[in-house]
C-alpha cells in the first residue's frame, strides 16, 4: 500500500510540474467490455472442506465512463479516468454462502466504480493513426451486489459480503487513436486482496477489456 501511495504521489507531481506549461486538455466518454478472473486464498486453514472454490471468473463485464487527457508534448500525455462497471457473476460464489441458498439465486450482478490516473506515450505522434501505450494506477470499489432470489425478487447487498470494498489496481493499455476515436485493449491487476475477517479469506482479481473512447472537446 505504501508503494501504491508513493506512485500516486509521483504521478500527481507530474500534474503540478506542467501547470505552468502550455498544454492541451481533451475530455471524452468511453465504453468497455471484458472479463475478470478471481483468485481466493484462505488463511489459517490447514485443510479446505469440499466444495470451496478458490478460482472463478466473471461471465462478462460492461462499463462506461469519462476521461480527461492533458497533452504535454506530441509524445506524452497525462490521463485520468473515472467509470462505472457492471459485472455478471456466477451466482453465490463471491459471497460463498451455503449451496442450498445458492440454488435459489438465478442471477447475480456486481456494480463497481473505478478511478485511475497515469501516463500515455504516443509512439508515432505525426501519423494519422497514432499508436500508444499507457500505464495507470487507481482504485476500484464494489458499490453493491444484486442477486435475483426466487420468491423474493432482487436482493441488494451493500456490505460487499463482508469483504473490504476498495482495492488498489494497476493497468496497462495498448491501442490506436484516429482523430477523436481511440480503440485499445487493457489489462488490469489488483495490487492487493480484499479481505474478509470472518472467513479468514481474501480475493484478488485480474481482467482483460476492450475499450472505445471518443473525444468530445
Amino acid at each position: 500500500m505504501k508503494t501504491f501511495i508513493l506512485l500516486l504521489g509521483i504521478i500527481a507531481g507530474c500534474f503540478y510540474q506542467v501547470q505552468a506549461q502550455q498544454a492541451e486538455w481533451e475530455f471524452g466518454i468511453q465504453a468497455e467490455s471484458g472479463r475478470d478472473w478471481y483468485h481466493r486464498e484462505y488463511y489459517n486453514w490447514e485443510t479446505l472442506p469440499g466444495g470451496y472454490i478458490p478460482n472463478f471468473p466473471s461471465y462478462r463485464s460492461v462499463g462506461t465512463g469519462f476521461f480527461a487527457e492533458r497533452v504535454l508534448n506530441p509524445n506524452l500525455s497525462v490521463l485520468g479516468q473515472i467509470g462505472y462497471v457492471r459485472k455478471k457473476m456466477p451466482v453465490d460464489v463471491f459471497a460463498e454462502a451455503s449451496r442450498t441458498f445458492g440454488k435459489w439465486i438465478s442471477k447475480e450482478m456486481h456494480h463497481r466504480g473505478a478511478i485511475d490516473i497515469g501516463m500515455r506515450w504516443y509512439i508515432n505522434p505525426k501519423s494519422q493513426i497514432k499508436l500508444f501505450v499507457d500505464g495507470k494506477l487507481g482504485a476500484n470499489m464494489l458499490i453493491a451486489a444484486v442477486q435475483r432470489v426466487e420468491g423474493f425478487g432482487n436482493v441488494v447487498t451493500w456490505d460487499a459480503f463482508g469483504y473490504n470494498r476498495i482495492n488498489p489496481v494497476a493497468s496497462g493499455s495498448v491501442g490506436a487513436k484516429w482523430g477523436r476515436l481511440a480503440i485499445s485493449a487493457e489489462y488490469r491487476q489488483d495490487l492487493s486482496q480484499v479481505r474478509r475477517e470472518r472467513s479468514s479469506s481474501g480475493i484478488s482479481g485480474k481482467a482483460v477489456v476492450g475499450k472505445v473512447a471518443v473525444t468530445i472537446f
